[in-house]
């Protein structure tokens, strides 16, 4: 009788349409940074009042609200549509499902923030619904070079 010893190997999967995801990361980026220069900008405005021009700061402070919400929306809305092959989930957005057991969450930020890091950082993320490990950087195997069978 021979054993089947069944090794729990999860590969990473490759993302047909990857251009949605980088689009989701730069604007949830830009959001991010347009938040960071509007609390600077506050910082400035609320402790230095004395020594700068009022209603610059006032000005650069309205610019930096409208730009966070502006960018909050366009970054929900890519982040919305960046869905996991496997499970039709939203992996970049909390939707207040249980996620998986092997899905990672950083400190304060929830999942969908840490699987943006992951994006940024790594090219790769998991899936929070499903637990499926995902690779930007990994061809679909239905483009990759039948002749050349390293990449699986």
């Amino acid at each position: 009788m021979a054993q089947h010893h069944s090794t729990n190997i999860s590969r990473f999967r490759s993302v047909p349409h990857r251009a949605v995801f980088y689009q989701a990361v730069i604007w949830t980026f830009l959001h991010c940074f347009c938040l960071l220069s509007t609390a600077v900008v506050a910082f400035f405005f609320f402790f230095h009042r004395a020594q700068v021009n009022v209603v610059q700061y006032k000005r650069f402070f309205l610019i930096g609200v409208v730009s966070s919400v502006f960018t909050l929306i366009v970054s929900y809305y890519q982040r919305r549509s960046a869905r996991c092959p496997l499970c039709i989930g939203t992996p970049l957005l909390n939707t207040g499902a249980r996620a998986h057991k092997k899905s990672q969450c950083l400190g304060p930020l929830n999942q969908g923030q840490t699987a943006v890091l992951s994006i940024i950082f790594t090219q790769k993320f998991r899936c929070m619904y499903c637990g499926t490990r995902y690779d930007l950087l990994r061809t679909p195997r239905n483009l990759r070079d039948p002749e050349n069978p390293s990449e699986d």
